[in-house]
């Protein structure tokens, strides 16, 4: 099977590496679009989260993936990528499957069963088709991992209890404060993400928010919006992509022990400003807390910038950094009035969110092996000889019906004629399809190989002669 993947995750580098291979903005695209000019794989599609970097890829020569993967990404990112290729996992074939259905259950996720990354998987392959290089095979792959994401959602219990990063950093910051109401919060960023987190922390009772950006026309958007109750994002996500929850980052999530409880009574409309990213030191004083979601490929918050105004402060700063590459400069967290979050601090919490659904992981790993099978023996369905074999019997069944039909038309002497002709006859009719099969073995892509025998099998319909045999 000439499916592969290579990259890394939480599982096999910290953020400190990881950021050195996240593509933000339009990395992903000009990526694949780097990939497909240089004809070095068939097909790929890139799944680029906050937790990992990933390029499923078919190709024929798959020597050196690791030193390509990292060459690729530093062309992208127009500067050489200071990792060691051994950091990067490669999996190959029915590993290679078995990994992006445990991606896409959950299984493999830094919160077991966290419900963003199917959405996730479901947009790098809507880029993929975009960007043309996703084409039979990895079309075929990805429909399988939705099904099997889909399935551990609704036979399982695996995802239950999964809340957004927006519920997760208010509880996050219940813990450090007593009371959330009336304090003041800067969001870095104004995004999705941090319209979700200004949108629980309004539920809450935050009295005042402040939106810093790059572009200040955007953040004065999302305050405007907030301030006057509407929503600035785009629609709700597809409920198949998210069962009409909000959006999860398992950031944040395995810190909590459950979510603070609702305000009984819908609280004010906050206080609301927007200032540009370059204003946060004239602002930070005023902040209780910070919540920073960009996707800048630098720091926004250094503490050369901050640290005068930090020194000055008398109360403590509550900043979560759920951006990869980090948006916050970790020395930030050095300074005694701070308290940091980032994304390495998750695995020494994971711990508390896993074990409520630990039991569920067998019903999902049992879904997975079973899809996996499944692919396995669809893909192994679509193996040239078998195909050329089965249809070479379609035909011979054939050629004997009709002899049986019509043969007793023919006196006993000319039924020997009658065999020949008709054996004759669907041998020519063979030869066509048979010759196209054998010659894409020389010139075609694996995709074009595996479509071309899909549809051969479908015409003369081989499956179900497969089945009955």
């Amino acid at each position: 099977m000439n499916v592969s993947v290579i990259g890394m995750s939480h599982r096999t580098a910290p953020v400190e590496v990881r950021e050195k291979l996240s593509l933000p903005g339009d990395l992903p695209a000009r990526l694949l679009r780097a990939a497909r000019a240089e004809g070095a794989v068939e097909e790929a599609i890139l799944l680029d989260t906050c937790n990992r970097t990933e390029l499923y890829f078919v190709a024929r020569n798959r020597d050196n993936a690791r030193g390509w993967f990292l060459d690729l990404i530093g062309r992208v990112k127009g500067k050489a990528v200071d990792a060691d290729p051994s950091c990067l996992v490669r999996l190959d074939g029915v590993d290679a499957v078995r990994h992006l259905f445990r991606v896409s259950a959950a299984l493999d996720s830094q919160i077991v069963g966290e419900h963003q990354i199917l959405g996730q998987v479901k947009a790098a392959y809507r880029l993929a088709v975009h960007e043309r290089t996703s084409h039979f095979l990895l079309n075929r792959l990805l429909h399988a991992a939705f099904r099997v994401g889909k399935r551990c959602r609704t036979e399982t219990g695996l995802s239950r209890g999964a809340v957004s990063v927006a519920h997760a950093a208010v509880a996050l910051a219940s813990r450090i404060f007593s009371d959330i109401r009336g304090k003041t919060a800067l969001l870095v960023g104004a995004g999705e993400m941090a319209e979700a987190a200004a949108r629980a922390l309004m539920a809450q009772g935050v009295s005042r928010l402040v939106v810093a950006n790059r572009t200040l026309s955007r953040a004065q958007q999302l305050a405007d919006d907030l301030a006057r109750g509407r929503s600035a994002g785009p629609e709700a996500p597809d409920a198949d992509d998210a069962d009409g929850e909000e959006i999860t980052c398992p950031a944040l999530l395995a810190m909590l022990g459950g979510l603070p409880p609702r305000q009984a009574a819908a609280a004010p409309a906050p206080v609301t400003r927007a200032v540009e990213i370059a204003d946060i030191p004239a602002v930070i004083d005023e902040a209780d807390m910070v919540i920073c979601s960009t996707g800048s490929p630098e720091p926004v918050l250094e503490a050369a910038q901050l640290g005068e105004a930090l020194r000055r402060r008398r109360r403590f700063l509550f900043i979560v950094d759920i951006a990869v590459p980090r948006d916050v400069d970790p020395t930030l967290g050095d300074f005694p009035n701070v308290f940091l979050y980032n994304m390495n601090d998750l695995d020494q919490v994971v711990a508390r969110n896993l074990q409520r659904r630990r039991e569920e992981i067998p019903a999902a790993e049992a879904i997975v092996d079973d899809e996996v099978l499944q692919f396995i023996r669809w893909h192994d369905s679509l193996q040239m000889a078998s195909t050329i074999k089965l249809l070479k019997q379609r035909f011979a069944m054939r050629q004997q019906a009709e002899i049986e039909r019509y043969g007793r038309l023919f006196h006993a002497d000319d039924r020997d004629q009658l065999g020949q002709f008709a054996q004759g006859l669907c041998n020519k009719l063979l030869h066509q399809p048979i010759a196209f099969l054998k010659g894409l073995t020389e010139d075609a892509t694996a995709s074009d190989q595996l479509m071309a025998v899909a549809t051969i099998r479908k015409m003369f319909e081989l499956d179900s002669l497969e089945e009955d045999s």
